[in-house]
């Protein structure tokens, strides 16, 4: 078996998360799950994300301790457990109007932080096999959705080609003389050092 944290060292992500994930204590799991709970709440056949084991997905995508969080979800382990308990058992006694009035209030003082735990959320979710199942069932787009492309790929339900709408279509193209740096965001430049 490969030890995905040496292999990590080498510049690369670890390719399907870290092994072993990340290890949560009882409270800190059930915050994370409302506060998925509240970000994706189940309804019309779809479940909840806690009813769906989201928390293997994420534990395993969040940085370990002694880990730069120079990857996706560019969460630390100390960092994002230290979140979980601040927000505590506050969170977990709310009612769901708190909870998202709290979440709300997360977004708006530390958007980074609150972009990347609902990012991570999402990704967990929408990986699920439950999940991917109702999006199958119940949503035209989603009937070819798989949880891999491969070896199928995605062709069952995809239109032709308009022919004489890209015919019409004129792209656009810029000298490489012409190109200018762009100021790179400050954690994107974190990320990429």
């Amino acid at each position: 078996m490969v030890d995905l944290k040496l292999s990590a060292a080498g510049g690369k992500p670890p390719l399907g998360g870290w092994l072993p994930p990340v290890r949560l204590t009882d409270r800190q799991a059930a915050v994370l799950n409302a506060v998925a709970d509240e970000l994706i709440p189940g309804g019309a056949g779809f479940p909840p994300p806690s009813e769906v084991d989201v928390l293997s997905f994420i534990t395993r995508y969040v940085t370990p301790a002694g880990q730069d969080a120079k990857w996706f979800p560019f969460l630390g382990e100390d960092d994002f457990k230290a979140r979980l308990d601040k927000l505590g058992d506050g969170f977990l006694q709310a009612t769901s109007a708190e909870r998202v009035t709290v979440l709300t209030g997360l977004e708006r003082d530390e958007p980074d932080f609150f972009g990347h735990m609902r990012d991570v959320v999402y990704y967990a979710y929408y990986s699920r096999p439950a999940v991917v199942h109702m999006m199958n069932r119940t949503l035209r787009a989603g009937q070819d959705y798989r949880l891999s492309p491969q070896p199928y790929g995605y062709t069952d339900v995809m239109d032709d080609w308009d022919d004489e709408l890209l015919a019409r279509v004129r792209g656009s193209y810029r000298r490489t003389a012409e190109v200018r740096r762009v100021e790179l965001p400050a954690h994107l430049r974190e990320a990429s050092s």
